[in-house]
């Protein structure tokens, strides 16, 4: 598995409410990323400094390199991510994953969509919709569902 990309996805999914996603991938990536004891050796460090440029070479003397902060800092997002995003009912079209806010007037909608790319905006009867890359954001009015398969339509997904 890449955790790389995976942790990627898990931030966009968390977007939309998939705290399921980012809770498996947390599970599924914790052995590759986890460095031992990886906190408590840079707070050592970081107390031997005298001050804050120092703290690079005092790293490398002490045996940690870019790669052991790179998997610390990955993982660390990642147990942000599962950790803070909130559980919402997913529903999918085509591809297109989403969740929706009921705001009681208008509803936001949140989506995913894996293979989409560019910058797109749509307006329509009842609100609009944004495209950019994998993301899609839109406020309705009418129905979500049935305005959802319009942007897919139109948005050339």
């Amino acid at each position: 598995m890449n955790c790389i990309e995976e942790v990627k996805k898990a931030f966009f999914l968390s977007w939309i409410g998939d705290k399921d996603y980012a809770e498996r991938i947390k599970r599924e990536c914790q052995g590759e990323l986890k460095e031992p004891e990886l906190k408590e050796r840079i707070r050592e460090v970081s107390e031997l400094s005298r001050s804050e440029w120092e703290i690079p070479s005092l790293l490398r003397e002490n045996g940690i390199n870019t790669g052991d902060l790179l998997r610390g800092s990955i993982l660390e997002l990642l147990e942000r991510i599962a950790r803070t995003s909130e559980r919402r009912e997913i529903e999918e079209i085509d591809g297109v994953r989403y969740s929706v806010t009921d705001l009681e007037l208008m509803k936001i909608v949140r989506g995913y969509c894996e293979r989409c790319y560019g910058y797109q905006v749509h307006f329509f009867q009842s609100g609009f919709a944004i495209r950019y890359e994998k993301l899609i954001y839109m406020e309705t009015r009418g129905d979500p569902k049935e305005d959802m398969r319009n942007i897919i339509k139109s948005l050339e997904i």
